[in-house]
């Protein structure tokens, strides 16, 4: 059996510009941080508890309470659902629903999510697009601050949820980070992206980039090469 790792927002939801001005208003609305940078690979970590962390740092020269962290979690969260809204809601990747359903009805795959979002915010994304967040092990920024923390993580809790000891692993992502992080994890990359976005993944290395899952089968397909990246 082959463990699928998706990441989330840009892989298997269209949300990456409303977490961006979510997650930037949060910051203004929380902390009152204004024109914070959003080239999220200038910073150490590409996930949401890394770059609250660092931005807090750059700003107050400490890190954030635990309180503090809660506090802009929430907050984030409530702009997320408002964002959505003002933009008709959160929607799928196209055909992300039908690959996860053949996936998970299928004896030789199991998935898992790993993401850089927090756990909340992430599956509230998952349920809002119409996919499937029960009885899939999942691990976020709650996590680890790293992605490779985090991807490492679903990995043990995969094992654990399906009882099995995974030796083909493959990660979905959208953004270059994921690609490094599945090139520093030895994991076969599939990228998901279009235009600017697919070329950088190319740059990066990525061998397979696809517009989304409207071929269910030719993604499948992709699962059974043994050299991806």
């Amino acid at each position: 059996m082959k463990l699928v790792i998706f990441d989330i927002d840009g892989t298997l939801t269209e949300s990456n510009d409303l977490d961006d001005e979510a997650f930037i208003k949060a910051l203004d609305d929380v902390f009152g941080f204004k024109a914070v940078s959003n080239d999220w690979e200038s910073y150490t970590h590409v996930t949401n508890s890394c770059v609250l962390e660092e931005v807090y740092q750059l700003r107050q020269g400490h890190r954030p309470s635990s309180k503090e962290v809660n506090y802009f979690r929430n907050r984030f969260l409530e702009l997320i659902s408002e964002v959505a809204s003002a933009h008709g809601g959160v929607q799928p990747i196209r055909g992300a629903s039908s690959v996860l359903t053949r996936l998970l009805t299928s004896p030789d795959y199991a998935v898992a999510y790993a993401g850089g979002d927090w756990r909340d915010s992430a599956l509230f994304k998952l349920r809002a697009a119409g996919l499937p967040t029960e009885n899939i092990p999942h691990a976020f920024s709650d996590d680890d601050r790293s992605r490779e923390g985090i991807c490492k993580l679903a990995l043990v809790r995969a094992e654990a949820h399906y009882r099995y000891p995974f030796r083909e692993i493959f990660y979905i992502g959208d953004g270059v980070w994921d690609i490094r992080c599945a090139q520093r994890l030895g994991y076969p990359f599939i990228g998901i992206g279009q235009g600017e976005g697919a070329r950088k993944l190319i740059a990066e290395g990525a061998r397979h980039v696809l517009p989304d899952y409207q071929d269910v089968d030719g993604f499948l397909s992709l699962l059974e090469l043994r050299e991806l990246t």
